[in-house]
């Protein structure tokens, strides 16, 4: 039986539940039985994948390689996965550093199955250890996707707000993540109109609101803790007042959003 993450009945206050019990969440999740097989089948069969048509005619395996990079439904979208694992992470030109969303750049990397060089040994732990945190991000996502979604931007804002490249550079990444859009667009209350204005007329709307409500413009605050929990604290509560049917949970979150 697959153990389910509690986390109350999510929301804002289910995101503090889940801050005070996560070690001991996290540590009975990665004992349950059917991430152990697929951690043990990877662990197993990946050593001898050397080619990218190995990896993809194995559902098991990659699964499981989707999995740790939140690819999760690409599982059926086996061309075009190939192209993205044969694809040459030197040449800036190739299909997967022309990808916005750079989750398919991790795994071509992770995966070195891309270029013409012989394919290198693969950090399989490394690859197990993202598979075991994301498969616990996606069982609460399964009830709670708000908060999978504020975990999932937990881990990669610091990334991209620490990496060496423009400002605008970092927007640019966060714009091109389904999962971190989301979280700016909920906070800012940014309707659907949003993901169909050019794409630089994006970034001059989602920088003046990150500036107006948090007092910089700059991507790179998120590296900051304080920044970073402000962010996802205001995320959790407008998707609660946007998702609730409760009049009494609502009007909680809109209280807890002005104070």
């Amino acid at each position: 039986m697959t153990y389910n993450v509690q986390v109350g009945s999510g929301g804002y206050i289910g995101w503090k539940i889940l801050e005070r019990t996560m070690a001991r969440q996290r540590q009975a999740f990665s004992q349950d039985t059917s991430i152990k097989i697929a951690q043990k089948y990877f662990s197993e069969k990946m050593p001898a994948v050397k080619s990218a048509d190995d990896l993809i005619s194995d559902y098991r395996l990659l699964t499981v390689a989707l999995r740790a990079f939140g690819l999760d439904s690409d599982v059926n979208n086996r061309f075009f996965i190939k192209k993205v694992l044969e694809s040459d992470p030197n040449d800036e030109s190739s299909l997967v550093n022309r990808l916005a969303d750079k989750r398919y750049l991790n795994l071509n990397q992770a995966m070195k199955l891309g270029g013409a060089e012989t394919p290198k040994p693969v950090d399989v732990e490394a690859i197990l250890t993202n598979y075991d945190t994301r498969s616990f991000e996606k069982n609460i996502g399964e009830r709670h996707s708000d908060i999978e979604l504020a975990l999932n931007a937990q881990r990669e804002l610091p990334q991209i707000a620490a990496a060496d490249i423009s400002e605008n550079a970092k927007w640019y990444q966060i714009l091109g993540s389904r999962s971190l859009r989301k979280i700016f667009e909920v906070s800012y209350g940014l309707g659907s109109s949003f993901a169909a204005l050019p794409i630089d007329r994006q970034l001059t709307e989602i920088k003046a609101k990150t500036a107006q409500f948090l007092g910089s413009d700059s991507a790179s605050q998120f590296e900051s803790i304080t920044s970073l929990e402000t962010m996802l604290r205001r995320y959790l509560l407008r998707s609660q007042i946007v998702n609730s049917s409760n009049i009494s949970s609502h009007v909680n979150a809109l209280t807890l959003l002005r104070t």
